[in-house]
């Protein structure tokens, strides 16, 4: 019986990741085009940063999946071992530009971020 609530909160806790984890891209995809737009702060080095993390993220998230798969673990533990490395990033990438703030009528373009 305990087996069966253990595997029924594994499955809610990776649910719950995969949750947090479009909300957290939806806000980063967000505040990226505002501020390509020039409506949000961003540092004048995130237009490369969005691309050049892709890679390192998801080959992580690929490798720890594929460990977890092979370790014989369930596929709730194999999705959250996907998911913790591109989670961490899309909500450090989240807290990091929320930080910035938007940019208000008038206010001119920092030169350096």
């Amino acid at each position: 019986m305990h087996e069966t609530i253990d595997r029924a909160s594994d499955m809610v806790k990776a649910w719950m990741s995969l949750a947090q984890l479009a909300t957290d891209a939806q806000f980063v995809v967000a505040m990226r085009l505002m501020g390509l737009t020039g409506v949000w702060h961003v540092p004048d080095s995130e237009k490369s940063a969005m691309v050049e993390e892709k890679l390192p993220a998801f080959t992580e998230s690929m490798v720890s999946g594929t460990l977890t798969a092979l370790s014989g673990r369930g596929p709730d533990r194999v999705m959250q071992a996907i998911l913790a490395p591109i989670s961490e990033k899309a909500s450090s990438n989240r807290s990091r530009l929320a930080g910035h703030g938007p940019r208000y009528f008038g206010q001119p373009r920092p030169e350096t971020d």
